[in-house]
């Protein structure tokens, strides 16, 4: 793993993988209009510069100065703010998810900056049962990362594909 994935654990003890005592989530599990809330996770700014050194030097994302004059201060990329989710998503209790199938609506509605708390909320939208396989289920949740002044940095739909904890088996005469 690369160091700048692992500054911001090494300082604070985290542990990005999910909880083993939490158990999986099913379909079942996943009702629409109920949400989940990680703990916070603070932005380092050394391991955000040095993801945008590799990623996307743009200047205001890698100089100091650069984002004081376009922005107020250093931003992350958009690829960081997304990185940052998927840290988040492993901090919750794991879905049971065969597959994602895709992402949709993503919005970048606020700058992520170096010391910013974030929290990331997951909230279920819609379900349906496959229709094909009747072990699994379509799920669309929306993802939001919120920072400290309970503004959303970035928000996006995510539709997975979930085992169901029981199969339904319908017999016909």
């Amino acid at each position: 793993m690369t160091a700048f994935l692992m500054a911001g654990r090494e300082r604070t003890g985290e542990n990005p993988a999910p909880n083993p005592v939490s158990p999986a989530l099913f379909f079942e599990d996943m009702e629409p209009g109920q949400s989940l809330t990680s703990p916070p996770q603070r932005i380092d700014r050394d391991e955000l510069v040095a993801f945008a050194k590799i990623w996307d030097p743009l200047p205001f994302h890698i100089d100091e100065l650069a984002g004081i004059k376009a922005f107020g201060s250093l931003t992350a990329p958009g690829l960081y703010v997304l990185a940052v989710k998927q840290r988040l998503i492993h901090r919750l209790p794991p879905l049971s998810v065969i597959a994602s199938l895709g992402y949709d609506e993503v919005r970048f509605h606020a700058p992520l900056r170096p010391d910013d708390t974030v929290v990331l909320k997951q909230e279920w939208v819609s379900r349906r049962l496959s229709q094909s396989k009747p072990d699994r289920g379509v799920v669309t949740l929306r993802f939001s990362l919120i920072n400290q002044d309970n503004e959303t940095v970035m928000s996006h739909l995510d539709t997975i594909l979930v085992r169901c904890r029981e199969m339904t088996v319908t017999v016909s005469q």
